[in-house]
């Protein structure tokens, strides 16, 4: 949580003012709000940002300023994957076979299957497996 950046603080005539300092001459401060609720930053994934910072560099446009208000957030799927982990600590995934509505397992995340939904994910657990939401990038 990020530390807020203005108070509002009552004087001795119950006058509401608002501050940038925590403590104004021992009068009670109540927080106001964040420098985060002030300038929201925007979420995207590394593929949107990507897609974005192409646009506009075909448009010529300087967006450093504009870098500064977006958040990169991983991009996030539904697996299913066993509820225990090897003693090396991997966790075997899931892959459909679409041939055959199939299912074998997998020890890599990269190439098993990715759901959008948690409800889709969960039709294919059983009691060993789970459905979990996790990075699609990395292990």
């Amino acid at each position: 949580m990020t530390e807020p950046v203005a108070y509002l603080q009552l004087d001795i005539h119950g006058k509401e003012m608002v501050h940038i300092e925590k403590d104004m001459n021992g009068y009670e401060t109540k927080p106001l709000y964040t420098a985060e609720q002030l300038h929201p930053r925007v979420k995207m994934t590394q593929a949107e940002f990507d897609e974005l910072e192409m646009w506009l560099i075909n448009a010529q446009f300087d967006y450093s300023e504009l870098k500064k208000t977006i958040e990169i957030v991983p991009d996030v799927k539904w697996f299913v994957r066993s509820k225990r982990a090897s003693s090396f600590g991997n966790y075997i995934y899931l892959k459909k076979i679409e041939s055959d509505d199939k299912v074998t397992a997998f020890n890599l995340k990269s190439v098993a299957e990715q759901f959008d939904t948690k409800e889709e994910a969960e039709k294919w657990t059983n009691p060993l497996t789970e459905a979990v939401q996790l990075p699609v990038e990395g292990e």
